[in-house]
């Protein structure tokens, strides 16, 4: 699982607290759906992009948890 923060008081990275906090990055909630599906799409070829870099299938498969995750799953549907 990844962490960073978002806001002042939560440190794990979540699609309802990216949402809650668009408002504070003068975004407004379409706009911020806009950009987190964007961001998704572009995640969804992680495997493919750590592939072409040369990644070892282990690293690949150590790092996935950190890409494919249902927040990724549900913003591909924004």
């Amino acid at each position: 699982m990844l962490t960073t923060n978002i806001d002042l008081d939560e440190g794990t990275c979540s699609l309802d607290l990216l949402e809650s906090a668009s408002q504070f990055f003068g975004l407004t909630l379409a706009g911020a759906r806009a950009i987190i599906k964007e961001v998704a799409a572009v995640t969804a070829t992680w495997r493919d992009t750590a592939r072409a870099v040369g990644a070892r299938p282990a690293e690949i498969h150590r790092m996935a948890s950190a890409f494919e995750h249902d927040d990724l799953r549900r913003a591909l549907t924004l």
